[in-house]
């Protein structure tokens, strides 16, 4: 084993942090711009615990701040603005969608979903969004990633070894070949065209969370 317990001990509490981000940067894109005022607060806090164990994201946290407790005008851009870059209603600039990325044809439900679905499946997982949305969804490849840490989490601080070691190689296997695979592509393109800063700070969070390497 190239991981021992004692290893993944010291690096418990990072890993607390990064499922906690996972899980909010999953609840943002779940919700939705119009929950923006309930989900962004819960981003700013994951962030900030983040920063604790990163002094690189220390200022994300900060600038972030700002935008959780806007004026309801500024709230409606921002809401405007999530749904122009990722939901439509005229074709969104970055598709939250895996596939969209990856595949020859840039569309949704491609040989990629189906890859993601064999991994939820295989512990024993469906995504509540199967049959309304692609199993590709960023908020559900996010879960699933804070799922696999988590059990990484649980078993390390039972002592159980192998397991703990077993869902940290299943970790790597699925960012290696999934959300670092196409959320840098993602990111990139709302860096790009995004017109309000705190999409930007959004996506240094999402970039600097899928990147932590355990």
């Amino acid at each position: 084993m190239t991981v021992t317990l004692n290893a993944l001990i010291k690096q418990s509490g990072l890993i607390t942090s990064s499922v906690s981000a996972l899980l909010a940067l999953s609840r943002l894109f779940a919700a939705g711009g119009e929950q923006m005022s309930h989900t962004l607060p819960e981003l700013v806090k994951s962030t900030q615990n983040l920063g604790l164990k990163l002094p690189q994201m220390r200022q994300t946290g900060q600038d972030l701040a700002a935008y959780s407790q806007v004026k309801p005008l500024e709230l409606r851009q921002m809401c405007f603005e999530f749904n122009r870059l990722f939901v439509g209603p005229t074709s969104p600039i970055a598709p939250p969608y895996e596939s969209v990325y990856l595949s020859p044809e840039r569309l949704v439900m491609q040989e990629h979903t189906l890859e993601v679905r064999q991994m939820y499946q295989a512990e024993n997982l469906m995504a509540t969004s199967q049959g309304t949305a692609p199993d590709d969804f960023i908020a559900t490849e996010l879960e699933f990633a804070a799922y696999l840490l988590n059990c990484v989490s649980r078993e390390s601080s039972r002592g159980n070894s192998s397991n703990a070691v077993k869902y940290l190689d299943l970790y790597n296997e699925f960012m290696q070949k999934h959300p670092q695979r196409w959320l840098k592509l993602f990111a990139a393109s709302v860096l790009e065209n995004a017109r309000h800063p705190v999409f930007p700070l959004i996506m240094q969070v999402l970039l600097g969370t899928i990147e932590l390497a355990f």
